[in-house]
């Protein structure tokens, strides 16, 4: 498949977060994690050639040191056609506030249709992280993805996330994905080391 290097290139990402991981006490914000979802995006693009998009995604994040944490995430849809997406990237976080934190930073792009072209681009990601208790954590994110090549296309996204933690180190996950104005609706579960 054309995503194997993608896919194989996020899941050795994930597999080092063990040794970097940094123990947290509770109420603060992890960057130690690896999630996994499942994804359903209903009426995914505009015209008669819109898809009723299911799939799965898995992500995670290392925070090698204080400031900076390194981030990646694999998605596979499939409806009439299949499409895989990737990322990696690093970003910057600022801590703003007692559990709340903001962040930025760039990433590299993989995008994949089958049948169809695939084509790698950058991304740039910023967002807000906040810790509201023991139990709750709210997030919103906004990116702006170019792909190059045969796709030749970018687009503007916003994601907000709530994460109930069910202890320190588990967490159940609900998100809401807006690309281009299409809405995406991710549940799973994400463990923090």
């Amino acid at each position: 498949m054309k995503h194997t290097f993608a896919s194989v290139l996020t899941i050795a990402m994930f597999c080092t977060s063990i040794p970097f991981g940094q123990s947290t006490s509770a109420q603060s914000l992890n960057y130690n994690y690896l999630e996994g979802n499942v994804a359903f995006y209903p009426s995914y693009g505009s015209g008669p050639g819109s898809q009723d998009f299911t799939g799965w995604r898995v992500r995670g994040a290392i925070q090698p040191i204080q400031e900076v944490f390194v981030f990646g995430q694999f998605r596979y849809l499939t409806d009439d056609i299949d499409f895989a997406q990737a990322h990696i990237g690093a970003a910057f976080r600022f801590e703003v506030a007692r559990r709340t934190d903001l962040y930025v930073g760039p990433s590299i792009e993989y995008v994949d249709f089958s049948p169809g072209p695939d084509d790698f681009g950058f991304g740039l990601r910023g967002g807000l992280r906040h810790r509201i208790n023991q139990e709750f954590e709210i997030g919103i994110e906004a990116r702006y993805v170019n792909i190059g090549g045969d796709i030749d296309d970018d687009y503007v996204g916003v994601t907000g996330t709530l994460q109930y933690h069910l202890t320190n180190h588990f967490g159940l996950i609900g998100e809401l994905d807006v690309e281009d104005g299409d809405i995406g609706f991710l549940a799973g579960a994400r463990v923090n080391f």
